[in-house]
């Protein structure tokens, strides 16, 4: 065994059993195979997470994520084998594609995101305040005084503000604070300049993006995003290859797979829903319509979608600072808002939502990582 491979496998049971303990995700996935009463029979199981296992060169940890063990699953295993193992995506075929050191201090940061959207001319969400290092300054770094705060935040329209932690993922951490008539409140607090900058930590201060009339009726309690999966071949041909409409449930007042929300994929050629149903990003629930609103899912058609997918592609073009991105787009009247974009997004998401995606990253034995397309030997 070559010393590459002996790395990646010490990496991965390193990783594995780090998120055994430490993982919620993890955690919760190995306990519902542990608990299911509808397993196949424990041969059975054993020799298809071998088999995987073998196939990949690594823990086939998607085998819990997406309930292969159960009797219920209808794939073989020539279809399971396209889901692609989260060890293997994220440290073998990543790498391949970006150097996500360098990338992350500014597409991992909110603040400096935005403010690389605006250098490249992307369409993006209405930042109106920042908290950047114990000051509050506007999008640009210009200084705001405690008198333009006050004004800024008395003049705006909208019903909710978002206050975002500058490093935040999953929606955790978000402050959502709502419109009274003498401001904006969260959690009896009166969202001004003092309790800005009580806050610990740096933050973006959004207003609510006002979505499709469309997207609303499916849910009118969060802004319902689209994930979309974007890849920049060696040629430099941007290829889209994914998409998830997310969606809040129960009340709350965000979209995430993390927090309880659920997803549908989406039929590139078409908008339309891949699926009749929307699920949670892990385990067997479906939903033919909303809980919330009743939407017939089978009905999907995402609006305006030839403009989405050309805005999608073009965003795309412009961020040369990634080649595997992972978008959060909200859909409004006017076109395509993008929330962020990520690098490290969430493998086991996408796979949920549209199926196995390994085809679009490699052809061939996947031990031998020259099989992957944009393999630059790292």
């Amino acid at each position: 065994m070559d010393f590459k491979k002996l790395k990646h496998l010490l990496l991965d049971h390193t990783r594995f059993f780090y998120h055994v303990i430490l993982n919620e995700r993890m955690r919760s996935n190995l306990k519902r195979f542990k608990n299911s009463k509808n397993k196949k029979s424990f041969s059975k199981t054993n020799s298809e997470r071998k088999e995987l296992q073998n196939y990949w060169g690594c823990i086939p940890t998607q085998y819990y994520t997406h309930d292969f063990y159960l009797t219920q699953n209808t794939l073989d295993n020539e279809e399971i084998k396209k889901y692609i193992p989260s060890y293997y995506f994220y440290k073998i075929i990543v790498p391949q594609y970006d150097n996500v050191k360098s990338v992350i201090p500014i597409v991992e940061h909110k603040i400096k995101m935005i403010q690389y959207f605006k250098k490249i001319g992307l369409k993006h969400s209405n930042v109106i305040i920042t908290k950047n290092k114990n000051n509050l300054v506007c999008i640009d770094n210009h200084h705001l005084s405690k008198e333009s705060i006050e004004k800024i935040i008395s003049d705006l329209t909208c019903n909710r503000l978002f206050i975002k932690p500058a490093l935040g993922r999953g929606g955790k951490g978000i402050i959502i604070a709502k419109k009274k008539p003498d401001g904006f409140y969260f959690n009896q607090h009166l969202i001004n300049y003092d309790y800005l900058l009580s806050l610990k930590g740096d933050y973006v201060i959004e207003t609510e993006i006002k979505q499709h009339p469309y997207i609303t009726s499916i849910y009118n309690h969060s802004v319902n995003t689209i994930r979309a999966i974007t890849v920049r071949h060696d040629n430099g041909k941007i290829e889209f290859i994914a998409a998830t409409l997310r969606m809040g449930i129960g009340g709350k007042e965000v979209d995430n797979g993390s927090l309880g929300g659920i997803m549908i994929g989406i039929d590139l050629s078409n908008g339309q829903s891949l699926r009749s149903y929307a699920t949670h990003s892990v385990g067997t629930t479906k939903y033919k319509n909303h809980p919330d609103s009743g939407f017939d899912f089978s009905t999907l058609q995402i609006p305006n979608w030839r403009q989405i997918k050309k805005d999608i592609i073009d965003s795309a073009n412009k961020l040369d600072l990634l080649n595997l991105a992972g978008w959060d787009i909200a859909i409004t009247d006017s076109g395509i808002n993008i929330i962020e974009v990520n690098t490290l997004f969430g493998i086991d998401l996408t796979q949920t939502s549209v199926g196995g995606i390994r085809d679009f990253f490699l052809q061939g034995d996947p031990k031998n990582h020259q099989n992957i397309y944009n393999y630059k030997g790292i």
